[in-house]
């Protein structure tokens, strides 16, 4: 099968925190960040403490960086002049989850309605990635392999720590947050397509679901758009590692639908589980996760680093052929920095535990490199107080 960019389109949406330019509180005023920017770029979300952006359907992951440096600027421009800054981080560290005003949209209520607690405790952003796929590929064959990879793709992504004042021990405690809703985590392996609808015919007619959205699996077919839709990353606060995800996710899914990457030989039952255990080690450890080798011979474990950076090379014919060689080879450096949960520990540890300041950094990091001076790292990073 030939690669070629515009059959493996891409697009990226990303959640924000709004949180006080002052005392780094989350804040619930999205109505007045949308309603003061001038773009329309700036969507809404469930509730009034996040704003959503997303990227144009992209032929590549320049593209994406460029899209989503101009949609951070103008997102963080109509939150100021709210008093306001936009943090792209898993969780808020040290804000209460419960207790923010929802968005007022007939979605949203249904929502609140269905779930309950969840809903009102729902205090987490993620990032998702839009892969597209030529007609003739079927997306389900296509997720049956490519779910193989979400702790991957989570691993490089953990921006979440810090939750209501506390060092949750993990790298992506929004992670473990979502997997308290039904139908979360990995999906299952269908045969084919016409067994997928067939699940989302029964769990439609037995009222489960009101609409195919509510499938919230880490990856899906989606139902509105002819991609497979990663939801497994944290959003990530460095542009940098947000494109190289994204790049990944792409170069994931053409690799499977070329044949570069081949389904393992183990039962599907015992893949589903193993995914899952890979899964919460990349909520735990994120860069530093150690995972089981679904490719090995027999039972054995091997490194996120070694696994990505693997799978990477693996993949590099692949992303040369789709334009996205040089975002993919920033996995690299993601690994030698850490993931940006490693790095927001190092900060507060440094700030000695205030995750005040921890908040006005990653707010800072959020922006890092969109202004003129193209910085690759914060004026005041490693300077310690007098």
């Amino acid at each position: 099968m030939t690669i070629t960019p515009r059959d493996f389109t891409v697009g990226v949406e990303e959640e924000y925190q709004l949180v006080d330019a002052e005392t780094g509180d989350l804040r619930s005023r999205a109505r007045w960040v949308i309603a003061g920017d001038w773009t329309g770029d700036v969507k809404p979300e469930m509730q009034q403490h996040t704003i959503e952006v997303e990227t144009g359907v992209c032929t590549g992951t320049n593209c994406v960086r460029d899209d989503l440096a101009r949609l951070r600027m103008e997102a963080a421009v109509a939150a100021e002049a709210q008093g306001l800054r936009i943090v792209a981080a898993g969780t808020h560290p040290f804000s209460p989850a419960a207790g923010h005003p929802f968005t007022d949209q007939d979605v949203y209520a249904a929502i609140r309605e269905e779930y309950r607690e969840l809903a009102e405790t729902q205090s987490i952003f993620g990032m998702h990635v839009h892969v597209g796929i030529p007609p003739h590929v079927d997306r389900v064959r296509v997720a049956n392999v490519a779910r193989l990879y979400l702790p991957h793709l989570l691993a490089i992504t953990a921006s979440s720590p810090f939750f209501q004042g506390r060092d949750t021990g993990y790298c992506s405690f929004r992670t473990l947050l979502w997997r308290r809703w039904p139908r979360t985590g990995a999906p299952p392996r269908f045969e084919s397509a016409e067994e997928f609808e067939l699940l989302v015919d029964w769990l439609s007619e037995t009222q489960c679901i009101d609409t195919p959205g509510r499938l919230y699996w880490d990856l899906r077919p989606h139902h509105k758009y002819p991609t497979v839709e990663f939801r497994a990353q944290d959003v990530t606060p460095r542009l940098e590692d947000a494109v190289a995800a994204a790049a990944l996710a792409r170069a994931v899914v053409a690799g499977v639908a070329s044949g570069v990457l081949p389904e393992p030989a183990l039962p599907a039952p015992l893949l589903q589980t193993l995914v899952g255990e890979n899964a919460w080690r990349a909520a735990r450890d994120g860069t530093g996760a150690v995972f089981v080798d679904l490719f090995a011979a027999r039972p054995g474990t091997v490194t996120a680093r070694e696994a990505v950076l693997k799978l990477a090379e693996t993949l590099r014919p692949v992303a040369a052929a789709l334009g996205d060689g040089e975002a993919l080879d920033a996995l690299d450096e993601v690994f030698e920095r850490g993931c940006a949960a490693v790095r927001m520990r190092a900060v507060a540890g440094e700030a000695g535990g205030d995750l005040r300041r921890l908040t006005a950094w990653s707010a800072d990091e959020t922006l890092l490199g969109l202004g003129m001076d193209r910085r690759g790292e914060q004026r005041l990073e490693g300077v310690t107080d007098e």
